[in-house]
């Protein structure tokens, strides 16, 4: 089992080191990121913490063969195109494509176990309507109160463990196994799917910044316009501008601009000096004023592009 407690300064970083999560981060808040990722990972569940300083979308795959389950701890992020209540718990199902829009200060709790013996377990507990709910639904609502004994019957074990990395058997893994599938039985027996009221307008809006999201990584080093997008998807400027302003807090010139920020750090993280130098590469994605580009660098990442570390040849 996989024990660690780390700190990043690189987004990126923080997404690769989550042991089975395929996922781009690309941070929106401006300034130098801090961030903190608590994981145990076994054969056959994953339980972690991630806090972020910094607004952040994250987008990938879940984990393949793993029900995964998710709650905030602080923040209201967007998942799927829902707002995350309080009370409210997320859903991925092996390997589920998932966008999520994480504001600065988010706190996730994100557990997962295999599909398959919860399948076994959930089959003999659960009813029609509840197994139903547990295959489509992407968010559930739970009463606070059981959430409460959730995270109570978890985090303890969780934090003793990350404490105690060297104490783990097989006989102590096992246990926490049996801790997590009896905190996703309890989950699916009290849950309701109340979100769907919610949805309406919000969804619509979320839907459209996740198309912009994949014209733009479609586009490859092509960047597309705000008129582009608009003319692909078929809406006006006026809906598009409401539609990231309602789900990312921010214009959609500046988040567009900040996503290609960030292809440009990942770049230059992966790319030796002497390959491709920074104007180089900062022009194939799009940036032709350089020194207009080194001061949006510099006021998204809080360092200048030639103060980022460069891989060695």
């Amino acid at each position: 089992m996989l024990a660690e407690v780390r700190t990043f300064n690189d987004p990126q970083q923080h997404a690769g080191s989550i042991q089975g999560w395929q996922q781009v981060y690309d941070q929106l808040g401006r300034g130098c990121l801090t961030s903190e990722l608590r994981q145990l990972s076994a054969d056959r569940f994953q339980i972690f913490q991630e806090v972020l300083d910094k607004r952040v979308v994250q987008r990938g795959f879940a984990p393949k063969g793993r029900l995964c389950a998710a709650m905030s701890l602080g923040g209201a992020p967007v998942v799927q195109g829902q707002q995350v209540g309080a009370h409210s718990v997320v859903l991925l199902r092996d390997a589920e494509e998932f966008v999520l829009h994480a504001p600065e200060g988010t706190h996730f709790l994100a557990l997962n176990v295999d599909t398959v013996r919860f399948a076994k377990l959930a089959a003999f507990e659960l009813s029609s309507e509840q197994l139903r709910r547990l295959k489509t639904v992407s968010q559930v609502s739970v009463d606070e109160a059981l959430l409460l004994r959730i995270r109570q019957r978890i985090l303890p074990a969780f934090r003793h463990f990350l404490e105690h990395a060297d104490a783990i058997n097989p006989a102590s893994e096992k246990m926490l196994e049996d801790v997590m599938l009896n905190a996703f039985l309890d989950l699916f027996s009290h849950a309701t799917d109340d979100t769907r009221s919610r949805r309406s307008n919000f969804s619509v809006s979320a839907y459209l910044v996740k198309r912009c999201q994949e014209l733009i990584v479609a586009s490859g080093d092509t960047p597309l316009s705000i008129l582009d997008l608009c003319e692909q998807l078929r809406v006006s400027r006026r809906t598009l501008q409401n539609s990231f302003q309602s789900v990312t807090g921010m214009r959609p010139v500046e988040y567009l601009r900040n996503l290609r920020l960030n292809a440009v750090r990942r770049r230059l993280i992966a790319t030796p000096a002497c390959a491709m130098n920074i104007g180089e590469i900062a022009v194939a994605m799009g940036f032709f004023h350089l020194s207009h580009f080194a001061a949006h660098y510099r006021e998204l990442f809080g360092e200048s592009p030639s103060d980022t570390p460069r891989a060695k040849r």
